[in-house]
């Protein structure tokens, strides 16, 4: 990854930044959802999944440990 791209800049700034913007990006989704802004919710869900995972990256969390997790609670 490029040292200047919006990844490495927001990975350099730690794991609470990062956080941070998981909060964020969640209450737009929910906003967007809630209003019923079925043209923005798209993007603001694309948001918050590129920074939940770039979340998991941050904290050292792998895909296959939330697969784990997700497959841990069928029932």
């Amino acid at each position: 990854m490029p040292d200047d791209s919006h990844t490495a800049k927001l990975l350099s700034e730690g794991t609470s930044r990062v956080a941070q913007k998981v909060i964020e990006e969640a209450g737009e989704a929910a906003l967007a959802a809630a209003t019923g802004d079925t043209e923005g919710l798209p993007g603001e869900i694309a948001d918050l999944l590129y920074h939940t995972l770039t979340l998991m990256a941050s904290a050292g969390v792998s895909p296959n440990a939330v697969w784990e997790e997700l497959r841990s609670r069928r029932g």
